[in-house]
């Protein structure tokens, strides 16, 4: 499964020391941290979370897919 960290989107959070973070395919999913990689961190959490309500295989597939994105922007972030 190839990772695409470009679906990461990275934007202003609700005060001016956060960031806000969500996939690309899942906007309604949203994570904020003090930087890009505590958000993403906390939205790894989210999508997996949210994975539990995905009903169909293509819909697992597809939140797997988002969460593996999520994590490798994470390391890549973090070194």
């Amino acid at each position: 499964m190839a990772t695409d960290e470009s679906r990461i989107i990275v934007t202003i959070g609700a005060t001016a020391h956060t960031v806000s973070v969500h996939h690309h395919n899942f906007p309604e999913i949203r994570a904020e941290g003090q930087n890009p990689e505590d958000a993403a961190a906390y939205l790894v959490n989210h999508l997996t979370r949210a994975l539990d309500s995905a009903l169909t295989p293509w819909r697992r597939e597809t939140m797997s897919q988002a969460i593996a994105d999520v994590q490798a922007f994470v390391v890549a972030k973090g070194s």
